[in-house]
């Protein structure tokens, strides 16, 4: 066996070792204990001098991490296609051979159609994103994708163009989060399941639940009150898509009554008079119209949030995925922290502290008339300022050659076919390309359609520093490492190895070194080696409340910013408002009356992180199937009771479901959980056409946020009626 690094702690007992690593199921970054014996890990569990989960795992780490590790399924060998794309032959390759091929052909699709003909996908933030963006940059395509354009990272366009600004990821870290560790008094859950998934680095199943404990107030806005969420004071069951509204209605509320904070508002803030005026376009009566909510209990929730202090607001992918209102209901939720000045307070949301760093993606090698022609970026103005393409519209070019050809993709951690919108016709994208490259753990239904599939070190394989997405601690952002590499088993490679590998190839030999050399040159910011940082559990960088007091905002006006001048000089609306989803009761009334319910998309299941580990089978125990979510009277309705088979349809297709029936869902709104397909069921689609949430959603750039270009998969009209038992 190869040597093994990165692990921290080391001590023996006889054949057992064991060590201190940071979990990497999902991109949280839990504290675990990890026992091995004769190169074989044999044990993972809870650190409890963790100073963030205290000992406490979600159900994917422990014995899951161990079965997805050692899975008979997992890729361990390069492979390239021998047969017909999708008819599962394949021949096994080195590493080298892969990386030549690879290369060669990107090379020759550059030489003909231009660098800008080569794509880059990937995943989560699973610590990738630097690395790959250097080498697009340095390849000189602009046409870097990611899942991030509906998931979080339009939370922290949004939080740029209000606040953060220049300090974004500098300064301060990317988004503002709540602060947990502070006891506020109030926390409103604002289409979050915080407790069953974790963003930006807040682990939120042991701080959020601490927090609770000694909050005094508890809301929760959302279409469906997951069980997770445990007991609520306030239960706001919005339409889907209407936060906006809901969110200007506690605005009009709160400057109106005059529970505003008035020191913020007049020393820090820019915008307020404009702000009022816009907010008294949404007097309750009409909010409660848009959002289904009685507006007595607005009035509650909105008067309880402005008066607690602190009160943090959690946020998570409900607001992501609005379609057209995406980025400005998020800085709407963003404006009423700032507005009751439990911004950058204990106990409020903060900006949690940037470890310095060097985040090596070398954006300065990529020409300006290369990222000129960005696809979506002269569209989407902040997906744009945030260095990405618009996926689906990169899915579109690949298929009509506009603006330009599109003839390669290389897929990095992600499961292309099952996590964009409209799964057939990413299907028919990934049949065409002239090279589809796919590094994962499992062959998955976009693996079935590549040219070559490597083979991915997950967790407990690789060993690198995290650029981003750091784990916020009590008081202080945690810089540690990526997991810990304790076993190397066949030939699976990191996603930094592998592309350090093809930048290599490619002729950039000079920009891509040893991994311990990059991470050195990322690590040069902070005074400290990889070496050194491997040594120790974490580095903290603690947080500084109140920065804005010395340095201001990051904005152009230096203010927190109700009226967004990046907005207005973008060419946008400068403040907040409510947009009708492109599909609904009120904007197609016509659609309504033959679909006359309203999907949601997205549902998180504690087990699984998106469409991985369907195949590990102590998670899969947990849930078996995916689910259709609706409320009692609905089901009886529909004569669908718990467990029947429901066909669920919209305007694009139909999946088949089981029915999960209770009464903590808006009795017109249906869920549904996101990134199914079947790892048992033949390939290469794996019952991704009867089971993925995608099949229903619509890739249509018009209905996408015209900031930031999110898909609408929350919001869509739909029908649902009983199935047999037949698939």
């Amino acid at each position: 066996m190869d040597t093994l690094e990165g692990a921290r702690d080391i001590q023996a007992d006889g054949d057992v070792e064991t060590f201190k690593v940071v979990c990497r199921m999902c991109h949280g970054g839990c504290g675990t204990i990890v026992k091995r014996s004769r190169g074989k890990i044999i044990e993972v569990a809870g650190d409890p001098d963790h100073p963030v989960n205290h000992g406490k795992l979600c159900s994917k780490a422990g014995q899951p991490s161990i079965d997805q590790l050692y899975h008979k399924d997992r890729l361990n060998y390069p492979l390239i296609r021998a047969g017909e794309r999708g008819d599962g032959q394949w021949r096994q390759a080195t590493w080298d051979e892969a990386l030549d091929h690879i290369a060669a052909r990107l090379l020759r699709i550059k030489q003909e159609h231009g660098a800008e003909a080569i794509s880059f996908f990937r995943g989560m933030g699973l610590n990738n994103t630097n690395v790959i963006a250097r080498l697009a940059n340095l390849l000189g395509t602009p046409n870097l994708a990611s899942i991030s354009y509906f998931c979080y990272a339009v939370r922290v366009a949004a939080c740029k163009a209000t606040a953060t600004g220049k300090y974004n990821s500098k300064a301060w870290d990317g988004a503002v989060v709540p602060d947990f560790y502070s006891n506020p008094h109030c926390i409103v859950e604002w289409g979050s399941q915080k407790r069953t998934s974790n963003d930006h680095g807040l682990i939120g199943h042991v701080p959020m639940t601490e927090a609770l404990r000694s909050a005094t107030t508890h809301i929760v806005v959302d279409p469906r009150w997951s069980s997770a969420a445990g007991p609520a004071d306030i239960w706001l069951p919005l339409r889907p898509g209407t936060d906006a509204a809901m969110a200007l209605g506690w605005i009009n509320l709160i400057i109106e009554e005059g529970l505003y904070d008035k020191q913020f508002v007049e020393q820090y803030s820019y915008g307020f008079e404009e702000l009022r005026e816009r907010a008294s376009e949404y007097p309750l009566s009409k909010v409660a119209d848009i959002t289904w909510c009685d507006p007595e209990q607005i009035a509650r929730a909105a008067r309880l949030y402005a008066l607690a202090k602190p009160a943090c607001l959690v946020l998570g992918n409900g607001t992501d995925h609005l379609g057209l209102n995406t980025f400005q209901a998020a800085r709407s939720l963003f404006i009423l922290m700032g507005l009751t000045g439990n911004i950058d307070v204990p106990g409020g949301n903060i900006f949690y502290s940037a470890p310095p760093l060097d985040h090596l993606s070398l954006k300065d090698k990529l020409p300006p008339e290369q990222g000129a022609k960005r696809i979506g970026g002269s569209r989407f103005k902040g997906l744009d300022d945030a260095g990405w393409a618009h996926p689906t519209l990169t899915i579109d070019a690949i298929l009509s050659d506009d603006p330009y050809p599109v003839r390669a993709m290389v897929a990095v951690g992600t499961n292309v076919l099952t996590t964009y919108p409209n799964t057939k016709k990413v299907v028919a994208a990934l049949k065409s390309l002239d090279l589809l490259v796919v590094h994962d753990l499992f062959m998955t239904p976009t693996a079935e359609f590549a040219d070559v599939v490597l083979p991915a070190a997950g967790n407990l394989e690789r060993d690198e520093p995290r650029l981003h997405l750091n784990i916020k601690g009590p008081h202080a952002n945690y810089m540690d490492v990526v997991s810990s590499k304790l076993a190397i088993i066949a030939e699976r490679r990191s996603d930094w190895d592998f592309i350090i590998a093809l930048g290599r190839k490619l002729g950039y030999e000079e920009y891509f070194p040893s991994l311990e050399a990059l991470a050195d040159e990322a690590l040069k910011p902070m005074g400290m080696t990889w070496a050194e940082l491997k040594a120790q559990q974490y580095v903290e960088f603690p947080v500084e409340y109140r920065k804005y007091e010395r340095m201001g905002f990051g904005t152009p006006t230096g203010q927190f910013e109700f009226y967004s001048t990046t907005m207005r000089d973008w060419g946008y609306d400068p403040l907040p408002s409510h947009v009708e989803p492109p599909e609904s009761p009120l904007r197609t009334p016509e659609r309504y009356r033959d679909f006359p319910l309203v999907l949601i998309t997205g549902a998180k299941q504690p087990m699984y992180m998106h469409s991985q580990n369907r195949q590990v089978g102590s998670l899969r125990r947990l849930a078996s199937e995916p689910l259709v979510e609706m409320h009692a009277t609905t089901a009886k309705g529909l004569g669908i009771e718990e467990g029947d088979y429901a066909w669920i349809e919209t305007m694009r297709g139909r999946v088949r479901m089981r029915a999960h029936v209770h009464e903590r869902i808006h009795e017109k709104v249906v869920a549904i959980h996101h990134g199914w397909w079947l790892p048992e069921k033949e390939g290469p689609l794996h019952a991704a056409y009867e089971a993925c949430a995608n099949i229903l959603t619509d890739d249509d750039p018009d209905l996408c946020d015209p900031v930031f270009g999110s898909s609408p998969l929350k919001g869509l009209l739909c029908r649902v009626y009983k199935s047999g038992d037949e698939a």
